[in-house]
């Protein structure tokens, strides 16, 4: 289904009248390849059509990359948006009651998911796989907040290989990743896992993992 400029693809088991549903923003068509790759115990809610780095950054920043483009901030406005019109508009259309609800991406979108937990109180379970949590000020903004929802479970994963990049600023993701971990463990759920290789190894398997994850905890 089509919300604004935005795609919406659903993937539901069936099987059960209550299930717990993962929201997850991605690129056109890896959602079914991750569907596929998954254990398909929960429905994934996929958004396509996203400008990552202006509608999923918490911030304007300067680019990673000579050839990019800088990071607009617009996380705010768009998390308004998803969560007032596409969300609803969606989870309508699913033939089952929602048992609970989960949000997860790679990359931009991981660290998009760790957002929301600081900004809305409609997910308790959050999944950042290869996140960009070494993103400018985000460790001190985690430090100084709180989260607005009940947490269940935060699921997080790396590679390997991730922090070993010429780029500064993404060579501190291991390290501002696991200071994360180690302050959300004094209150949450988290379950770490390190996969191999650099950020752009199996993409499709690790958020798989990460779906399966967090669809097996029960609330």
């Amino acid at each position: 289904m089509d919300i604004g400029k935005y795609r919406i693809e659903i993937f539901c088991s069936g099987k059960e009248e209550k299930e717990p549903v993962i929201w997850l923003h991605t690129f056109p068509g890896e959602a079914e390849k991750i569907w596929n790759a998954s254990k398909k115990n929960c429905t994934i809610l996929a958004v396509t059509g996203i400008d990552w780095n202006r509608e999923l950054s918490p911030w304007p920043a300067e680019k990673t990359f000579a050839k990019g483009e800088n990071f607009a901030g617009g996380a705010s406005e768009y998390l308004t948006y998803f969560t007032e019109e596409i969300l609803p508009e969606a989870e309508q259309e699913l033939p089952f009651i929602v048992s609970d609800r989960g949000i997860a991406g790679y990359s931009m979108a991981g660290l998009f998911a760790v957002f929301a937990m600081y900004r809305c109180d409609k997910f308790n379970k959050i999944g950042s796989i290869s996140g960009s949590l070494w993103f400018d000020g985000w460790l001190d903004y985690v430090l100084s907040h709180k989260p607005k929802t009940e947490i269940s479970m935060i699921y997080i994963s790396l590679g390997s290989r991730e922090h070993r990049v010429k780029e500064e600023r993404m060579a501190r993701v291991k390290e501002s990743t696991e200071e994360l971990i180690q302050y959300w463990k004094q209150e949450y759920n988290v379950i770490y896992e390190i996969n191999p290789g650099g950020h752009f190894s199996d993409v499709t398997g690790r958020i798989a993992r990460g779906i399966d994850h967090l669809s097996e905890v029960v609330c």
